[in-house]
Order: C-alpha cells, then sequence, then structure tokens
C-alpha cells in the first residue's frame, strides 16, 4: 500500500525543484523532500512522534509540528544541499 503524501511547499536546490511533502500515521508526522517523479531526494526523512495529546489539541499540534519540520528541512536543504540534497 502506498503513503498518501501532501505536498507543503515547493523549493529550488542546485536549480532543481524540490517538493516538500508531509505524511502522518497513528502517532508520527514525517516530512522529506522529493523530485518530480516522486524519488525522495532529501537525505533524511524528518519525523516527530506525537503522544498522549488531548483530542482537540492534537490536529492544531500535528500542523505545528509539520510547519516546523519543513521549515527544518528547507533550511537544511538551501544552507547545506551538498550535504542534505541526494538527486
Amino acid at each position: 500500500m502506498s503513503v498518501h503524501r501532501v505536498l507543503k511547499k515547493t523549493i529550488k536546490v542546485k536549480g532543481k525543484d524540490v517538493y516538500i511533502k508531509y505524511w502522518c500515521d497513528e502517532t508520527s508526522v514525517y516530512v522529506a523532500g522529493f523530485d518530480f517523479s516522486d524519488k525522495q531526494v532529501s537525505a533524511a526523512t524528518y519525523s516527530a512522534v506525537v503522544t498522549d495529546i488531548a483530542k482537540g489539541f492534537s490536529e492544531a499540534f500535528q500542523m505545528s509540528l509539520i510547519d516546523g519540520l519543513s521549515n527544518t528541512i528547507e533550511n537544511d536543504l538551501l544552507t547545506n544541499p551538498d550535504i542534505h540534497y541526494r538527486p
């Protein structure tokens, strides 16, 4: 079964489009960079685990985590592409 990834933003790294996408499961949030063919081009997948959050806060907290992880991967790809970008 394939994972449904949601596009968060698009950036340019070394002249190529990188699509920063996120996906979630029951307790975790994941963010990585992908190319046009949906091949992962970020050297790592960034993730966070969410447990024991009150129901009313879980969605807002999850979006906050996605925003934070997206900003981190974007910064890493743009400031150190030789380390974090794997075409």
